[in-house]
């Protein structure tokens, strides 16, 4: 029989049967070379299920849009360090990671604390890290936590490492890791986290604890000054507050503003209307720490208003560790006050306007975001607004308290400007915070162009600012 020929489209030239098989065979290779994803280790510093909490929802984001780039291997400190950690969530974020759509493997490490262990062994690691590293307020647990992420990187081949916040645990093993291998490792940065020890320096200044404060204040800088170099030294930061996003291009870090999609969000919008008791919340965690003074303002200013001006309201306050005096006030002016609720989406769909009166910056408020994605008005403070780009264009935005009282009124009572805040919400979601544009950001981020090109300006405006229009692997038990 004859050697069949055949003629390619666009090809003068006829190839023999056995040549085109070849050539598809080919085709068909480069394909599935080209399809062949690199590995990834993410390394988290609390379970991220459930996701009743906004620090686990945007780690749960982070797994979601890495498991569609790369395939994923997952590592999850737990212990005391996790103010809120229960040993059955191991089971729990196991069933419910591992069946993830890219997600390879998951493990567990669980941390041994620095404060539980005595007080010389604490100085003399320290004294011992200065002299051998020239470190600083090292924790004890980095060394630990570097071997497991080796042990995890030499099982399955793993070159590059995403660490999901930038606590002083994850820098310091950042650092050693550094020395240890050649990995490509990078941040996400839910905040500055060495902004919180200003938080619990404003705290002890009220308290009038004068030596706190000023070791306080040598702690941050410190702090600060290893969290900035160590996310200068690393392939990219993945900022989810613009703040801190600007605070860290500023020191020259290679950063990228990506706010988190909450997927917890449901299928459909809910078209919000104003009712005949229209509903006033606060919801989040509203300690000092959290929220600075905000509280107590909005319950002495803000509350008798909205009251007196909008009748049948109703103002309720969800969230952990309201003091004593906010929690006597809410009995005393009829203001709903519960720690916790079981249900938040019912809570949500009763919602009418949301307020964030607090008075501390602390990255992107997660309680805000959600708002914005269901369609409900947010009346701010400046500090709640920080974590969003242009937020005046979506958010009511006052420091003024009596301004803010203004604000919750005439949404609650105007028809026709709660109508403009949805549409000025529903035009911001859809250019800003849709999942399609927060899943091309991380795509971008990851993509080879992008990590060629990720230091240029323009790169960065590109991603950074939206263009308009049975356990696998218990490490604990392998030691």
């Amino acid at each position: 029989m004859n050697d069949g020929r055949i003629i390619m489209p666009g090809e003068e030239a006829k190839k023999s049967f056995a040549e085109v098989l070849q050539a598809i065979r080919t085709n068909m290779i480069t394909k599935m070379q080209l399809q062949k994803r690199e590995q990834l280790l993410l390394v988290l510093h609390a379970p991220p299920l459930p996701l009743n909490q906004g620090y686990r929802q945007a780690a749960y984001n982070d797994i979601i849009q890495l498991s569609r780039l790369k395939d994923l291997h997952i590592l999850i400190c737990s212990g005391k360090m996790v103010y809120d950690f229960h040993r059955d969530s191991y089971d729990l974020n196991y069933k419910g990671l591992i069946s993830t759509p890219g997600v390879k493997s998951v493990s567990f490490f669980e941390l041994n604390v620095d404060w539980e262990k005595p007080l010389w062994q604490r100085i003399m690691h320290q004294v011992s890290v200065l002299i051998k590293k020239q470190r600083l307020i090292e924790d004890s647990a980095a060394i630990e936590l570097t071997h497991n992420i080796i042990k995890l990187c030499d099982l399955y081949d793993i070159k590059d490492i995403h660490l999901g916040i930038t606590i002083n645990l994850f820098i310091d093993t950042f650092l050693n890791l550094r020395k240890s291998g050649n990995y490509r490792i990078s941040f996400t940065a839910h905040d500055i986290d060495s902004d919180k020890v200003l938080i619990r320096m404003k705290e002890n200044l009220a308290e009038r604890k004068i030596i706190k404060v000023i070791t306080n204040w040598l702690t941050y800088w410190l702090l600060l000054w290893k969290e900035i170099d160590a996310c200068k030294k690393s392939r990219f930061v993945i900022s989810m507050a613009y703040h801190d996003f600007e605070r860290l291009t500023k020191k020259n870090v290679n950063a990228f503003f990506i706010p988190p999609y909450l997927h917890t969000l449901p299928a459909n919008r809910i078209t919000k209307e104003l009712t005949a008791k229209p509903t006033l919340l606060i919801f989040g965690h509203i300690a000092f720490s959290a929220a600075g003074s905000g509280i107590e303002q909005f319950m002495e200013k803000v509350v008798p208003a909205v009251k007196e001006k909008v009748p049948g309201v109703i103002i309720k306050i969800v969230g952990k560790d309201a003091s004593p005096e906010v929690i006597s006030k809410c009995e005393m002016l009829g203001v709903l006050y519960r720690e916790y609720i079981e249900d938040p989406e019912e809570l949500w769909n009763e919602t009418t306007v949301l307020a964030s009166p607090l008075l501390v910056s602390k990255g992107i408020r997660i309680r805000i975001l959600e708002a914005v994605c269901r369609g409900i008005p947010v009346v701010c403070t400046e500090q709640s607004a920080t974590g969003f780009s242009h937020p005046e264009e979506f958010l009511r935005i006052t420091n003024d308290f009596n301004l803010f009282a203004h604000h919750c009124i005439e949404l609650l009572t105007d028809t026709n400007k709660y109508q403009l805040e949805l549409e000025r919400i529903d035009k911001y979601f859809i250019q800003n915070l849709s999942e399609d544009i927060i899943r091309a950001k991380w795509k971008h981020v990851w993509s080879e162009e992008s990590s060629a090109f990720s230091t240029s300006r323009k790169m960065k405006k590109v991603i950074s600012e939206t263009t308009r229009p049975a356990y696998e692997t218990n490490l604990q038990s392998s030691k």
